[in-house]
């Protein structure tokens, strides 16, 4: 399950990030996720949390 405070193109936690490949990123370093990636992340694990 994605953290909703992970990064921003790939989900891992800040502490753990360093540097990561993920399309259509690249490479890159930890990004702070959109309020909309927050929202959506938080509403999915919601969702997971509820399911039978």
């Amino acid at each position: 399950m994605i953290n909703p405070s992970g990064c921003r193109w790939c989900g891992v936690d800040q502490r753990e990030h360093a540097q990561r490949w993920k399309a259509p990123a690249g490479w890159h370093q930890w990004e702070q996720p959109t309020q909309q990636q927050i929202k959506d992340r938080m509403n999915a694990r919601r969702t997971e949390r509820n399911r039978p």
